[in-house]
């Protein structure tokens, strides 16, 4: 006789699953959570830089990297596989840590439905994982534009660098799939509403700020 068993969906398992304190999650990292987190909310927080100093003397651990993994059509690909290999490093007594990308909305809001794992392997809260974490893409998203705007704005006070309006490739950018955005017209309108010309918008994680955090090492840098 065969038996099946129903699944819950993601977001079932996710909402049921019973949350650890972040600060009972540092401890097990032996990180201080009122030195060396920054807190965003009882779940969340960023660790600060300056542990890298306090515990530079620690021994370096060991890295395994997951990647270029082909997805099954259910979505399962290299977010599910790196959650539940941390879990079974846990589960045998390892100390492990898991470093995954933040999921842009642009999947979120589509068929995959996000990017924090699935079924019993996913990061939870899975809902502030997938929309806003700790808002670092929306800052992104800001200061890419206010740098296309500055460009427009260059180009309506008369355009002192003499830029090529045709060939600008600083793009806004957006934190969502609008398949309508991808390419666009600005400055319609009155006079005072800019120089008209074509552009588009990209995706936040496509950003060449985006790019410039990720391969920093330090504020300074």
């Amino acid at each position: 006789m065969v038996t099946t068993r129903t699944v819950p969906s993601d977001i079932e398992i996710a909402q049921s699953a019973t949350l650890l304190h972040i600060n009972k999650i540092a401890e097990q990292l032996g990180l201080d959570p009122d030195t060396d987190l920054e807190h965003y909310g009882k779940y969340m927080a960023k660790v600060n830089l300056s542990v890298l100093e306090r515990l530079q003397g620690r021994p370096d651990a060991k890295y395994v990297d997951v990647t270029a993994i082909t997805p099954t059509p259910l979505g399962e690909g290299k977010s599910t596989t790196l959650v539940g290999l941390g879990q079974a490093m846990k589960h045998i007594g390892k100390r492990a840590v898991i470093t995954i990308r933040q999921p842009s909305q642009g999947p979120t809001f589509g068929i995959k439905g996000g990017a924090a794992g699935g079924g019993y392997s996913q990061v939870v809260p899975m809902e502030n994982f997938n929309l806003h974490l700790t808002g670092d893409i929306h800052a992104i998203t800001a200061a890419h534009n206010l740098i296309a705007a500055v460009i427009d704005n260059h180009l309506y006070h008369g355009n002192a660098l003499n830029l090529d309006m045709h060939r600008i490739v600083w793009r806004r950018v957006l934190d969502l799939n609008d398949r309508a955005l991808r390419n666009v017209i600005v400055g319609l309108g009155d006079k005072e509403d800019g120089i008209p010309r074509q552009t588009g918008f990209d995706i936040t994680v496509a950003s060449e700020i985006m790019a410039i955090l990720a391969l920093t090492t330090s504020l300074e840098d």
